[in-house]
């Protein structure tokens, strides 16, 4: 079964049901819910979510969104190897590659995000939209 790493924008997506983003978003989240991938993300993903959605939606919707996120996936670990890698990486986006290391060490396939590319390293894990996963997925 393919590990698919979700960013925290699609989480977002999901919590916030923005109006652009949450179709493709929660295409993707419900293979995981019907068994056809196996989901991760980090508790950093979490508590981004957290912050940014309780403005949005209220701190309760935010975290009552996340408990049922939460049942349908994996939470990858995060450590101070993790975080040095992230720390000497010349990318731009430190929390961004905070996420890739976390999906690198939980073997994950495949990184999910609607990030722009230069946020992610260009080579190792592949990195897509919803949408290019969900074109690869169907193909598959």
């Amino acid at each position: 079964m393919k590990k698919v790493f979700l960013d925290t924008n699609i989480l977002l997506d999901i919590i916030e049901g923005r109006e652009k983003f949450v179709l493709a978003s929660s295409n993707v989240f419900n293979l995981g819910i019907v068994g056809k991938i196996q989901m991760y993300a980090t508790a950093l993903t979490f508590a981004n979510c957290v912050y940014t959605a309780r403005k949005n939606v209220g701190y309760e919707n935010a975290v009552n969104g996340l408990r049922f996120i939460k049942s349908h996936l994996v939470i990858a670990a995060m450590d101070d190897a993790q975080c040095e890698r992230a720390l000497d990486s010349p990318m731009p986006d430190f929390e961004d590659m905070l996420q890739y290391e976390a999906a690198v060490a939980a073997g994950c396939d495949v990184i999910v995000t609607r990030d722009s590319k230069r946020h992610f390293p260009q080579t190792g894990i592949p990195v897509v939209s919803p949408e290019q996963f969900l074109y690869s997925f169907a193909e598959e």
